[in-house]
């Protein structure tokens, strides 16, 4: 799941949702729902689920290191003071970011329980939760970084699944796209004046 300025449009649109689907959705959110990410290895490239009824891709260049970047993004406990949307993170898991690390969060008034799927140091990482329960919104997250020149280039890419989204993707994908680049920005603007400072 992500964050941002726009995901009380994402939150309402899920909040909609009678329960109701179309014939033949549910199974639809069916196959989501078993989106295989147990049994990745360090080998493989864990993903978005790009058959997912929304999708979202954005990137951008920092000038810092991937060091600084990945010590930013991974420090969960601390994305409340970068990212004023969350009123709360939490990783629960001990013990450094790894693969099954479980972290909770909140956002636009959704509960969010996530769960590491791949971590690469300076490289990737890959989340997959749901949002308001396994009734809710499925979301896949992955980030990368990317060394160029004096900087690091951020990408990120996530996908919505579930009940909510299949009913009606259009608010979703609005509130996933400004969100996500609201979340590059504010990256960008934590990273830049960590290594100015």
């Amino acid at each position: 799941m992500c964050t941002g300025g726009s995901l009380g449009t994402i939150a309402s649109a899920g909040r909609a949702f009678s329960g109701s689907l179309t014939p033949g959705a549910s199974n639809v959110s069916e196959r989501r729902e078993a989106f295989p990410m147990e049994n990745i290895t360090d080998a493989d490239e864990a993903d978005i689920d790009v058959s997912a009824p929304v999708v979202s891709r954005h990137s951008v260049t920092v000038t810092a290191s991937a060091d600084t970047v990945w010590r930013i993004l991974t420090d969960i406990n601390a994305w409340t003071a970068w990212l004023p949307e969350i009123p709360h993170a939490h990783v629960e898991t001990p013990g450094p970011l790894a693969s099954g690390s479980v972290f909770r969060w909140s956002a636009a008034g959704m509960e969010i329980e996530s769960t590491i799927v791949q971590v690469r140091p300076q490289e990737r990482l890959v989340w997959q939760g749901h949002g308001d329960g396994p009734d809710g919104v499925l979301g896949v997250h992955v980030w990368a970084l990317t060394p160029v020149g004096d900087g690091v280039r951020v990408s990120t890419e996530e996908s919505f699944a579930g009940p909510p989204v299949d009913a009606n993707p259009a608010p979703f994908q609005e509130g996933l796209d400004t969100t996500l680049t609201t979340w590059l920005d504010r990256l960008k603007r934590t990273a830049e004046e960590s290594t100015a400072s």
